[in-house]
C-alpha cells in the first residue's frame, strides 16, 4: 500500500491529479513524512512539463467572464450550545455558546448547531431564524440527546421557533418544547419553505386562562409557506384552560375549538408523518382552515397515531377549506368522539382517504366532494400497548395493513419500513 508521499511515474500524471496528490501529502501522515525533497523535485518536474498546457487553458484578462472558484463555499461548521456556555465564546465544543439564538445568528448553509442537554429560556421569541440553508445543505439545529435540550417558555415566551420572511432549508430535531403562550413553531414570517421539524416533543402550549379568539398551536403554518414536513414528533396538551381549570372562568366558548396541534392555513406541500397526537381537548390535532378560503395544494397526513378525544368536537382532524391533493393514509385514530375526520361540505379534488383504522368511531362526518375512500377499518381496535406507549401489540390488526409509501421510509424512531409483509399503520413499525 502506498503512503501519501510516494509519487510514481509523475511525468505521466495529469496536473490536476498531481496537485491533488501534493495537497494530500501536505495534509497527510505528518508523523511519517516522505523522504526529504524527493517528492518536491519530482513534483516540480511534472509541473514544468504541464505549465504551458495549464496556461493555455486560462482565459486572457478581459477575454471572458472570471472563472468560478474550484474550492466552492466554506466547509460546514459545527456550533455548540450549552446552558453553562457563554455567547462571547467561540461556539466550539470546548467553548460553547449559551443561547441557541447566538448560534442561529451565525449559522449558514450546511452548518449544524448542536445543543447540549439542559433547560434554555429566552425572550418573546426564544429562537428567531433569519438565515437560510440551501438545497441539500440545510442549517440543522440538533439536540445532542433526543429531548435532552429543553426550550422552556416558562409560560412567558410567546413562541419557541419563529421563521422570518423567506427563511428556507432548516431542520430542527430532537428538542423538548414547552411552556409557550402562543406557538411552538410559527411559520407566519412569509414565504417560508423547505423546513423539516423532526422528532421533537411539543407540549403544554397556551395553558392559561384567556378569551382571545386567536388559536394557540403546536405549529402554525401559513403566509404561503411551502414544503414543510413534520416527521416523528409527539404533540400533546395544547390549549387554554376550560371553565374551572385552575380557577378559570372564561366569558366565551373559544376553549372548545380554537387551539390545535398543527394548524394549516394558506400553505402548500405540507407533510405530516409518523407523529403522535394525544390529549387534545381544546381543538383538533390537525386543523386545515383558511379565513381567506385559500386553496392548499398538497397536504399529506400519513402514518400518524391519534389518541383521545375533544369532548366538544367530533374528531381528530378537521378539513374546512378547499384542499387539492389531500392524502390521509395509514393512520390510527384511537377513540375520537364520533369520527376520525370532519369535512366541511367543500371540494377536495384528487383526495384519497385509505388504509386508516378507527377505534370507537367512523371514518368521517360531512359530505366532501372529490374524495375517494377505500379500505378503512371502522370500529376496529388497533391494540396499542398500554397508554401512553402508543406502539402496536404483537397481535395488532394494524401490523402489515398499510400502503407502501415512499415518503415514509422509516417510523417515528427511524426504524426502516416495512419490517414485515407490509407497512404497519400508525407512527411506529413493529
Amino acid at each position: 500500500m502506498r503512503r501519501p508521499g510516494n509519487i510514481e511515474n509523475c511525468k505521466s500524471l495529469h496536473p490536476l491529479t498531481l496537485l491533488r496528490h501534493v495537497y494530500v501529502v501536505s495534509q497527510g501522515d505528518r508523523s511519517n513524512p516522505p523522504a526529504p525533497f524527493l517528492w518536491e523535485a519530482e513534483a516540480r518536474m511534472a509541473i514544468r512539463q504541464w505549465a504551458t498546457l495549464i496556461a493555455s487553458l486560462m482565459p486572457l484578462r478581459g477575454s471572458g467572464p472570471a472563472p468560478q472558484s474550484a474550492v466552492g463555499t466554506s466547509p460546514p461548521v459545527r456550533y455548540y450550545v450549552s446552558p453553562v456556555g457563554s455567547d462571547t465564546s467561540a461556539g466550539s465544543a470546548d467553548a460553547p455558546f449559551k443561547t441557541v439564538q447566538k448560534a442561529a445568528d451565525l449559522a449558514g448553509a450546511g452548518d449544524t448547531v448542536i445543543v447540549r442537554p439542559g433547560t434554555y429560556t429566552g425572550g418573546s421569541r426564544m429562537v428567531s431564524l433569519s438565515r437560510s440553508g440551501g438545497p441539500g445543505n440545510p442549517i440543522t439545529f440538533l439536540s445532542e440527546r433526543r429531548w435532552g435540550a429543553i426550550l422552556d417558555g416558562q409560560d412567558q415566551s410567546l413562541v419557541a421557533w419563529y421563521f422570518d420572511a423567506g427563511v428556507s432549508h432548516i431542520r430542527v430535531e430532537g428538542f423538548e418544547i414547552r411552556g409557550l403562550r402562543e406557538h411552538g413553531f410559527d411559520f407566519y414570517g412569509g414565504g417560508v419553505h423547505d423546513i423539516a421539524i423532526v422528532r421533537n416533543h411539543v407540549h403544554h402550549i397556551g395553558r392559561y386562562c384567556t378569551d382571545t379568539r386567536n388559536g394557540r398551536t403546536g405549529a402554525s403554518v401559513g403566509a404561503r409557506a411551502r414544503r414543510v414536513t413534520f416527521d416523528g414528533n409527539v404533540w400533546h396538551h395544547i390549549g387554554r384552560h376550560a371553565p374551572g381549570e385552575q380557577g378559570c372562568s372564561p366569558r366565551t366558548e373559544y376553549y372548545k375549538n380554537h387551539d390545535h396541534g398543527i394548524y394549516v392555513a394558506d400553505a402548500d406541500g405540507i407533510t405530516i408523518k409518523n407523529n403522535v397526537f394525544y390529549g387534545f381537548g381544546r381543538g383538533w390535532a390537525v386543523h386545515r382552515y383558511s379565513s381567506r378560503d385559500a386553496v392548499t395544494r398538497g397536504l399529506s397526513i400519513v402514518n400518524n397515531t391519534f389518541v383521545g378525544q375533544n369532548s366538544y368536537r367530533p374528531g381528530h382532524i378537521i378539513l374546512a377549506s378547499p384542499t387539492e391533493g389531500l392524502r390521509i393514509e395509514n393512520n390510527i385514530f384511537h377513540g375520537p368522539n364520533t369520527a376520525a375526520l370532519y369535512f366541511e361540505n367543500r371540494r377536495f379534488p384528487g383526495a384519497s382517504v385509505r388504509h386508516n383504522m378507527i377505534y370507537k368511531g367512523v371514518t368521517k362526518l360531512g359530505r366532501p366532494r372529490g374524495v375517494s375512500f377505500s379500505r378503512n377499518w371502522e370500529r376496529t381496535d388497533p391494540r396499542l400497548r398500554e397508554l401512553p406507549d402508543f406502539r402496536l401489540r404483537y397481535d395488532s390488526p394494524a401490523i402489515d395493513a398499510g400502503l407502501p409509501l415512499p415518503e415514509v421510509p422509516g417510523d417515528a424512531d427511524g426504524v426502516p419500513r416495512p419490517r414485515g409483509a407490509g407497512y404497519d399503520l400508525g407512527a411506529y413499525e413493529r
